[in-house]
């Protein structure tokens, strides 16, 4: 099981969003959630993502709970929403604003980033490439080089999922 919401449930006050919720998600599937303004469903994305605390229930992911970590650890553990206004860094290129987000997970220092030492450029390179792979998968490759900013909305809306 990839993720697995048990029972979750969350209110604000008096007001009951989303109550004793189920999911569970393999490897590999995918899954839609649809449902009127209103429904709940980016206060279950939020709780899934870590942005939001249950008050009742577990989200697991990996068999793992991570009910209690704040929103970037889960993101570590590769748990990551996007949202609906597309947030990319429109001057970067695509490739560039895919191998950002790998950069929670660097292993080189600001020193060594600054001097330009080894670390840095070998890490670098390993972001590019894995980005590379990555936009590969969405058939975004060939638009590795070009401004982010500049394409049309459907692409750029890609280029955030494969971000995430």
């Amino acid at each position: 099981m990839l993720l697995e919401v048990k029972d979750v449930s969350i209110q604000f006050g008096g007001l009951k969003v989303i109550e004793k919720m189920n999911l569970s998600i393999d490897s590999g599937e995918l899954v839609g959630l649809i449902g009127p303004n209103g429904a709940g469903k980016t206060t279950a994305f939020n709780l899934i993502s870590g942005i939001y605390q249950p008050t009742h229930g577990d989200v697991f992911f990996q068999g793992q709970s991570v009910r209690g970590l704040k929103a970037f650890e889960v993101a570590r553990r590769g748990v990551i929403r996007t949202f609906q206004n597309i947030r990319l860094f429109s001057q970067l290129t695509v490739l560039e604003n895919v191998a950002v987000s790998m950069h929670q997970t660097c292993g080189y220092t600001l020193p060594s980033a600054v001097l330009r030492a080894k670390s840095y450029f070998s890490q670098e390179e390993e972001f590019r490439a894995r980005a590379m792979s990555l936009l590969k998968i969405f058939n975004l490759n060939p638009l590795w080089d070009k401004q982010a900013g500049s394409l049309p909305y459907g692409v750029q809306r890609k280029i955030e999922i494969v971000r995430a």
